[in-house]
């Protein structure tokens, strides 16, 4: 590790982990520690946004209502949760100065828990995701509507032909929406790329994990 590119450094509570700033000079510590390995994370530099914080209140209101929380105890449990799986060194934040991109995946956080735990939401998730691609995911692991919320079949956006066998079918790769039964009848009805248009949505390829969450053949 080169000398003069880290600051300081920050050690874990149970010693099992390392933070190191830039610059740092005390390349020592390096050596004598042991150190041969370590994560990197970039700091975004953009502050949160007003229109961010705004999901996140509504958000963290919306599961309080549902567990019966307080709203500032219940932001304080759920920055806490989403900090302890987060691989990249995320430290504790704040939502009055927090970089974007750490807003960006707590809002992701949040809604995937919406979703998880079917939480009903005064704004629909669709609205307020900042990442479609892994709001999808969750809307068909757990089978809930991507527009709606309600319980949902899986929409395939690339139809199955007439006199295939669908159990025999390999589905790896398919693209699909989560949709309810009304959704799944408005999409027939205008057709796939003006209803994707209406409600701003996309589909999702199936990867392994998902054809294993609904029993779907690979």
């Amino acid at each position: 590790m080169e000398e003069g590119w880290l600051s300081g450094y920050i050690q874990d509570y149970d010693g099992q982990a390392l933070t190191l700033i830039v610059p740092f000079s005390d390349s020592e510590y390096i050596k004598t520690h042991s150190v041969t390995e370590c994560s990197v994370r970039v700091e975004d530099g953009r502050r949160i946004s007003e229109v961010q914080r705004r999901k996140v209140y509504a958000l963290i209101r919306d599961i309080a209502d549902w567990t019966g929380y307080e709203p500032q105890e219940l932001k304080e449990l759920m920055k806490y949760d989403f900090i302890s799986q987060q691989e990249d060194g995320t430290q504790y934040f704040s939502l009055s100065d927090a970089d974007m991109t750490t807003a960006r995946n707590f809002i992701t956080h949040l809604i995937d828990f919406c979703v998880t735990n079917a939480i009903p939401c005064k704004v629909s998730l669709l609205e307020q995701c900042e990442d479609i691609e892994k709001y999808l995911y969750a809307c068909v692991a757990n089978r809930r509507c991507a527009v709606c919320g309600k319980k949902a079949d899986i929409h395939e956006v690339e139809r199955v032909g007439m006199g295939r066998d669908r159990r025999k079918m390999h589905h790896l790769g398919q693209l699909v929406e989560p949709l309810c039964r009304q959704h799944h009848q408005e999409v027939d009805q205008m057709g796939q790329k003006s209803f994707d248009e209406k409600y701003h949505l996309q589909g999702i390829r199936l990867d392994e994990q998902l054809c294993k969450i609904l029993k779907w053949r690979k």
